[in-house]
This record gives structure tokens, sequence and C-alpha cells, in this order.
């Protein structure tokens, strides 16, 4: 017995008092209608309804099983909507991971841009050093960096191609001169230890050996900037993230017709089928609001003061 079906004839007989019509507006046979209700009967040992030539009328048992069902029945008719709107109805809570490299300003202002055209849905954003298993950790996108990712039953969509370029404070390059490549192993070269990518051919070869010259490893791109900033030394860093220190002249950028690999920005979700309406949304935000963020080149930012660090062009560099 179909207990759903059976309920829902129930119902329908007992609001309109006759068998017939609920057949016609169900499209099934009287006969079919009748057995649904008898069979229920039968599942519960009780009789529902009180059959006479002329008319149909609840029992008091059936009173009171009229009520429940009713209240049942509109319970799943709200969740199969709920469910079904799902694909179509951006809300609900969507639970994101990124990595601390991801630009925090450029992802987070564009996330409360997605709020404001999508304000049914809310977002718990989490930033963690690592790759996420989204099934296991409970994250329906994951927002990662790096040149390509391991294969997965996952789905994932290229955000963009993050430009990384080597920068230092003119305060300190006046103070250290960088006018080749290979000064760079003389000055302390930092990088983030979160990457998931090797060094590029530009800085792996002056930061394969941690002992040369203080060395220093810090775990988030945010901290690399304030370090930078601080006149700690030479370091790697997306474009996007130091874009408005470059037009400052807070940081000046070393070799800029050599730049470093470029780094991937991908956004990965669990499933092809019957994607929810909050993460195919979200997705196609980040594919057009946060790739026009992450997407800089050097050569396009308006410089203000040209640095005057003399530097040659390195010899031995060649492009990542």
């Amino acid at each position: 017995m179909d207990r759903i079906f059976s309920m829902r004839v129930f119902s329908r007989v007992a609001e309109t008092g006759n068998f017939s019509e609920v057949a016609k507006h169900m499209e099934r046979s009287a006969g079919n209608i009748s057995r649904a209700v008898v069979s229920l009967e039968e599942h519960l040992h009780t009789r529902l309804l009180q059959r006479t030539t002329r008319s149909v009328s609840l029992t008091e048992c059936g009173e009171r099983y009229y009520r429940r069902c009713k209240q049942i029945l509109a319970d799943i008719d709200e969740a199969d909507a709920e469910a079904s709107d799902a694909h179509t109805l951006p809300r609900g809570k969507l639970r994101v991971h990124a990595v601390p490299d991801i630009g925090l300003k450029q992802l987070t202002s564009t996330i409360v841009e997605y709020r404001h055209a999508y304000p049914a849905v809310s977002v718990d954003l989490k930033l963690l050093p690592h790759m996420a298993n989204l099934i296991e950790d409970e994250f329906d996108v994951s927002i990662v960096s790096a040149s390509s990712l391991p294969d997965s039953r996952n789905v994932s969509r290229l955000i963009g191609r993050c430009e990384r370029i080597l920068v230092a404070t003119p305060d300190y390059l006046s103070r250290h001169p960088v006018r080749s490549v290979d000064d760079l192993p003389n000055h302390t070269l930092m990088q983030t230890s979160s990457s998931f990518d090797p060094p590029s051919e530009l800085v792996g070869r002056v930061a394969g050996n941690p002992e040369q010259s203080g060395h220093f490893v810090v775990n988030t791109m945010q901290a690399l900037r304030v370090a930078l900033l601080a006149g700690a030394g030479v370091g790697a860093v997306p474009t996007y993230s130091v874009a408005d220190e470059l037009r400052e002249g807070k940081l000046v950028a070393l070799f800029p017709d050599y730049p470093l690999q470029t780094t991937n920005v991908f956004v990965v979700y669990p499933s092809r089928r019957f994607v929810d309406a909050k993460i195919r949304t979200f997705v196609e935000f980040l594919i057009v609001a946060l790739k026009q963020k992450l997407d800089l080149r050097i050569a396009n930012l308006a410089l203000t003061d040209p640095p005057a660090i003399p530097s040659e062009r390195p010899k031995a560099a060649h492009r990542a």
C-alpha cells in the first residue's frame, strides 16, 4: 500500500464526501479510490468513513485522523516545494571554504556584493590553509589557488589566472639595491607556506635553500603583505594583492618584464546534477565579479611615481 497516496485519497474523500468526484479529480478509477481507503482502514484496523448509498461521512476516529493527515500532507507538500525551489530559488546557508592565499579583500567584497544580489542566502566563510574535503568538511563550495587540481569527483571551474610579481619597499631597495636576479640570494626572500604549488623558476633559483640570508616564510598572503610594507625584504605576491601599494609607490615591482608563474584560482563544488540554486548563482557570480578583481597585470597599473631603483634586466631569468 502506498500510504501517502491512500492518505491523500482519504483526505480528499473526507473533504468532498464523494468517491466519484475524487476519482475524477485524481484521474483514477472509482474502484482504485475506494480500494485506497479500504486498504488504509485495514492497515489501521479502524473504520474511518461511514458509507451509505446517499452520503459519506467521517467517523469519530476518522475525524481525528483527517486532521493529522491534513497537517502531514501539508508538511510533505511544503518540503517537496522547498526541495524543488532549491534548484531555482537561491536561499538558505551557503558554506564556503577558501585558502588564505586568495585575496581576502577581493573575496570578502565579492561575497558582500553577492549577498546584496541574493539577500535570502547567508554565507558562512572559513579560511583554512589546506584543501577541503567538501563532503566530510561539510562545505558547499571551495575556492583555492593552484596551478592544477587533483583528480576528484568534484566539479571545478576556473575563476581566473593571477599574475605574481617580486616586490619590495623603496626604502628597503635604497638600502639593499637589487640590480639583477643574481642579487636576490643576498636578500631576505619571503614567500607563503600555504601554497599548493612549488616555487616558480625565478623564485626557486634563489629560494631553494632555506638557509640563505634570513629566508622568511609566513602562512598567509596578508601577513606577507604586512611584512613587505614593513621593509622585511623581497617577496613574491599576486599583483592584485598589492595593486594600491604599487600605484601609491609604497612598493616597487622588481623585474616587471619577467613576471613569475601565474596562479590559477578555482571554485570547486560537489556535483553537476541538480546543483542547488545558491551554489550555482554563487559560482557564476565569482566567475564574473571575483575574476575582475584578481585579473590584474602590472603592465595595466597606472604607477604614480615610476621607481628610480637601479635594476638590470635579469639575463638568466625566464618566464615561468
